[in-house]
């Protein structure tokens, strides 16, 4: 009888128990191998499944001078930003900087990514309109801005691309959005001066000797009744004359960085970017004169001011610092990966 028990167990556990722990050892180790992770892999992005190593590589870029979308290869694409963004004559360490700060604007706004992509043209990562996006030139475009000297800038733009290929910025192990801009007159903006929202890594600071800058100030001159005339177009309802016109400009407010945020122009109240649209000025750090019959204004930078300046980053180039030293100086707190190695980080 025990015998036959014996028999009877060995045939249970051979065709039912055995198999079970088979299939059911296979199927928890399937199941751990191809779970997917949420991450979010930009700043303020959308969570994307990453189970594998997404395909960053190829982009997708909406031309405007041709009006088409087109894909095209990331590093070459970096090379027509930094050679439309910044002049080929400033020191390689800023063209690096420039670089590292282009190729992670891009990866940030990627929607492989979890980037929100380019608003204004659908399925595109980014434009090359500048006041949207980033500007970007053709090889054929820097051949015609350059002339005889597109060898020797090509291959400069092309050593600084290829010496940080790869390389992002990170804050809090998320890609950041990289603002920058020309000139920032001296000290950079915080961004929710200019933005409202408040990002720890685009702070204010110093960005000494940017005063070589050809446009670090410029001035703009308008007859008194042009400048009345203009401001009633965004403004019907102000009351504004030409006599003691300088007297009714007040209650003048300032950024940190010297930035007009806002001001009273007679019964009105204006933003400091509502002045600068209404009279193409370079920035909104300004201030108002009078010469005879004329408004002079008197413009101190380029850009919004806010995250790296580039001729400031140029400045501290010829210092000897390096690209990593400047991206580090204009984002606060920032670090700097390999884009493959922050997937890694992710899972």
């Amino acid at each position: 009888m025990k015998y036959i028990w014996y028999g009877v167990f060995t045939i249970v556990f051979s065709l039912i128990i055995l198999p079970s722990i088979i299939v059911f050892g296979f199927n928890s180790h399937k199941n751990v191998s191809t779970s997917t992770v949420e991450v979010q892999l930009v700043d303020e992005g959308k969570l994307i499944k990453l189970t594998n190593t997404p395909n960053y590589e190829n982009i997708n870029i909406f031309i405007i001078g041709q009006n088409k979308l087109q894909k095209m290869n990331l590093e070459e694409y970096i090379k027509g930003v930094v050679a439309a963004e910044m002049p080929a004559e400033f020191e390689l360490e800023a063209l690096k900087a420039q670089a590292v700060a282009a190729r992670t604007y891009v990866l940030s706004k990627e929607i492989a990514l979890g980037g929100k992509g380019c608003e204004l043209h659908p399925g595109a990562d980014v434009c090359t309109d500048p006041q949207h996006c980033q500007a970007w030139e053709s090889v054929e475009d820097m051949k015609k801005k350059w002339g005889e000297n597109f060898d020797k800038y090509y291959k400069k733009i092309s050593e600084a691309v290829e010496d940080t290929k790869g390389l992002v910025l990170i804050y809090n192990d998320a890609l950041i959005v990289p603002a920058y801009h020309a000139i920032s007159g001296g000290k950079t903006e915080n961004s929710e001066d200019v933005w409202q929202n408040k990002i720890p890594y685009l702070r204010s600071v110093v960005s000494p000797g940017e005063e070589e800058a050809s446009k670090y100030k410029t001035v703009v001159t308008v007859p008194k009744e042009e400048f009345i005339s203009k401001l009633k177009e965004r403004q019907p309802s102000l009351k504004l004359n030409s006599t003691n016109l300088l007297s009714q400009i007040q209650d003048i407010e300032r950024t940190q960085a010297g930035h007009v945020k806002s001001l009273t122009m007679g019964n009105v109240v204006f933003t400091g970017k509502d002045i600068k649209e209404i009279f193409d000025l370079n920035s909104t750090n300004f201030s108002f004169g009078l010469q005879g019959n004329n408004i002079v204004i008197t413009v101190i930078g380029y850009g919004h001011g806010v995250g790296m300046s580039q001729y400031g980053a140029n400045a501290m180039a010829k210092q000897g610092k390096t690209f990593e030293e400047i991206l580090k100086y204009y984002y606060n707190g920032v670090e700097l990966i390999k884009i493959e190695d922050l997937f890694k980080l992710q899972h």
